[in-house]
């Protein structure tokens, strides 16, 4: 069960695969090659396109998303990705504020949203680790918009079992796979990027 596939994401959706949760990170306008301004609805056509295949057991989705701070201004992905995911018949469970770190940055926010969706039947556990409203968990590699390990781990325990199946859909370095390996859950993942792949593959 335990995959991540070096290919599109809508290609691995196409796949008879099942999953009980999701958790993932959209890439930004830049990792599509589309302009933050003038590829706007390119980008979030692209976006509703996987999250519109996206089919959890649980009905429960998690979306990490930062903010683009672009030519003085704020492009506010966090309010567009809830009205795409609202769209498509859910509602936003829960809203945290997770800091990445406390420096100064002119080009990059400090701090992700971490929203959560579910549908009628949704499981969530209400876990201690999850209720608090800001998480503090520092990247470890400076000015990467990779997950944290414990902030995945946090969200992956309120709302899945041990033995649950975890997707996501832009996997990376691999995060969501080694957090789900300390909590004795499986995962699937996508990302187009061989050389993510192979260092993940390495690691382990």
């Amino acid at each position: 069960m335990n995959k991540i596939f070096n290919e599109d994401c809508r290609d691995t959706l196409k796949r008879n695969i099942q999953y009980d949760y999701v958790i993932t990170s959209p890439p930004d306008f830049d990792e599509l090659h589309y302009h933050p301004i003038k590829d706007e609805k390119k980008y979030y056509k692209f976006l509703n396109e996987v999250l519109s295949e996206l089919n959890p057991t649980n009905k429960s989705i998690t979306i990490v998303v930062s903010n683009r701070k672009y030519q003085r201004k704020t492009i506010r992905k966090n309010v567009a990705i809830s009205n795409l995911m609202i769209d498509l018949g859910y509602s936003l469970l829960s809203e945290k504020i997770w800091i990445k770190t406390y420096k100064i940055d002119l080009y990059r926010y400090s701090f992700s949203y971490v929203m959560s969706f579910g549908k009628k039947g949704f499981k969530s556990k209400r876990s201690n680790g999850f209720m608090s409203d800001v998480w503090y968990h520092p990247l470890a590699l400076k000015g990467t918009n990779f997950f944290s390990k414990d902030m995945v781990k946090r969200c992956i325990e309120n709302y899945t079992d041990v033995g649950d199946v975890v997707y996501d859909c832009f996997m990376g370095r691999g995060t969501t796979a080694d957090a789900c390996l300390d909590l004795d859950r499986k995962y699937i993942g996508s990302e187009t990027k061989f050389l993510l792949c192979d260092l993940f593959d390495k690691r382990h």
